[in-house]
């Protein structure tokens, strides 16, 4: 799925109207989808309810009038608010003068103040239809006091495009916003749907088609995109049934320390369970107790260590000869920062033919000598969270995180690598592309020790397989199976290994 912004929303629909379809019947078919949507899941299950509707003065306001209108022509009574006053755009008039033949009620926020209040604030079902996707800064005067008013309202709240004061194109929220339970989406996808802090305001979202050619969209430059289950099984290759480990790639993974066992353990599991052929461990041999017992899948291989319980640098002329066995490398989980773990990072990647996934230390290790990047001459995938891509790019942690897409895809074209910018709605970006992946899966429950780990695993497991999009594809299944353990442990209770164990359930969707 694609993710456009509101310019480039604009533009797709100016196409829409150059091929035969005018303004006014994009609204009116705008309107009798969502009305259609509010209908069925919403009012069908209610007995006479209440409902408002609140509308601005542009093409938003506009949409709410047409939901107003077949909402009455399906016997519902539903209120119309203006809280901006009569409307400006000329669509939006058109469609509001059709209201008075239905005898749908309209208030004037300014006007009847008391009976608008009264009517929000009674409602059973809220739909915010006031601002749209033009919408940028702060709600003041009446918007406000409207937003407020329906924040305060218990009732069910359906926000038509975009949650009022939310931006469209960033995501900022930078005053009152209409906190929705659904959020219909009109045709696409925008950025105010998957980057936070307003995704957070959207609730459910459900995409409403409106009848407008895919040609209109299919070829026009976008924002961003997304991955849907559909799209995730279209890219799964076939596991052919007469086949060996061969046929789906070998990993080597050059992970963990005495210190952070539990890294090798997932990076290498991560790996097993998204279907790579074969998975080298590589570990120090001073972690053996600790690691070896856990992984009865995987060939081991016990490396020198030093005093502080990470790799030795005489590990590197034995790391160089098991690479040759692999077609893919995991480096950096748990490895621990020293010099001798700088050094062989360094190395490896300098001697790298194949892609390496680069995590955790393996990152750190290149802060204040990123030209190492430069130097190697295979595919790498970087999977920093905000703190490690700060470290990387010297900017604070919070300039990263306003603005992750366009900082991700900056990096990914100046180092020529695969950024996986992690974190809420993960970020992936390409050397090569004009748009990024925003994921849409995941939740908070990831946010502890060890889930980047196991994304590192999976990627390279798929990237074994060759799966195509595979950091885009890892990130997505990472992601669900966290929702699977969230739902059945709660986003307090999971771990890391409980999204591992989940995630056989997630790739059998895909068999």
């Amino acid at each position: 799925m694609r993710i456009f912004t509101a310019t480039e929303m604009r533009d797709a629909e100016a196409l829409a109207v150059k091929g035969g379809i005018s303004y006014l019947e994009l609204m009116e078919r705008a309107g009798t989808a969502c009305a259609e949507i509010i209908f069925e899941r919403i009012c069908e299950n209610r007995k006479n309810p209440q409902i408002t509707i609140v509308c601005g003065k542009g093409k938003n306001g506009g949409d709410g009038f047409v939901i107003a209108r077949k909402l009455a022509e399906s016997g519902y009574s539903p209120c119309v608010v203006l809280a901006l006053g009569t409307p400006v755009a000329e669509d939006a008039v058109q469609m509001l003068a059709k209201l008075p033949e239905l005898f749908v009620r309209v208030l004037r926020l300014d006007k009847n103040r008391d009976a608008a209040r009264s009517a929000i604030l009674k409602a059973d079902v809220l739909i915010d239809a006031l601002f749209g996707i033009g919408f940028q800064g702060v709600p003041n005067g009446d918007a406000a006091e409207a937003i407020d008013l329906m924040l305060s309202s218990a009732a069910y709240k359906i926000a038509i495009d975009t949650p009022s004061g939310a931006e469209s194109d960033c995501g900022d929220v930078s005053g009152a916003c209409v906190n929705a339970d659904l959020t219909l989406a009109i045709s696409v996808l925008k950025p105010v749907h998957v980057l936070y802090p307003s995704r957070a305001f959207c609730g459910e979202i459900e995409v409403v088609q409106v009848g407008v050619e895919e040609s209109f969209y299919k070829d026009a430059p976008c924002f961003a995109r997304t991955y849907n289950e559909a799209e995730v099984r279209a890219l799964m290759p076939h596991r052919a049934m007469i086949s060996n480990k061969g046929d789906f790639g070998r990993v080597l993974s050059v992970c963990g320390s005495r210190r952070y066992a539990g890294a090798a353990v997932f990076a290498a599991m991560g790996a097993v369970r998204s279907g790579a052929g074969l998975v080298f461990a590589a570990f120090p041999d001073c972690a053996y107790a600790a690691i070896g017992p856990q992984l009865p899948d995987t060939p081991l291989i016990l490396l020198p260590s030093n005093m502080q319980g990470t790799f030795s640098v005489a590990a590197i002329p034995e790391l160089l000869l098991e690479m040759k066995k692999a077609n893919v490398m995991i480096l950096g989980c748990g490895l621990g920062l020293n010099g001798d773990t700088r050094e062989i990072v360094k190395t490896l990647l300098q001697n790298a033919e194949y892609t390496v996934i680069i995590d955790a230390d393996g990152i750190n290790a290149l802060c204040g000598n990123i030209d190492i990047l430069k130097e190697a001459h295979a595919p790498l995938i970087l999977t920093p969270h905000p703190s490690e891509m700060s470290r990387l790019t010297g900017l604070s942690i919070g300039e990263v995180q306003q603005n992750r897409a366009e900082i991700a895809k900056s990096f990914a074209r100046t180092h020529g690598v695969t950024l996986v910018l992690k974190g809420a709605n993960t970020v992936v970006a390409e050397e090569s592309g004009d748009s990024v992946y925003v994921n849409t899966t995941g939740n908070s429950g990831l946010a502890k020790g060890g889930s980047g780990d196991l994304l590192s695993g999976i990627v390279a497991g798929f990237v074994a397989q060759g799966v195509p999009d595979a950091a885009a594809v890892g990130v997505y299944v990472h992601g669900l199976s966290g929702d699977i353990a969230a739902e059945r442990l709660s986003k307090r209770g999971m771990t890391p290994g409980d999204c591992l164990d989940a995630l056989p359930f997630v790739l059998s969707k895909y068999e």
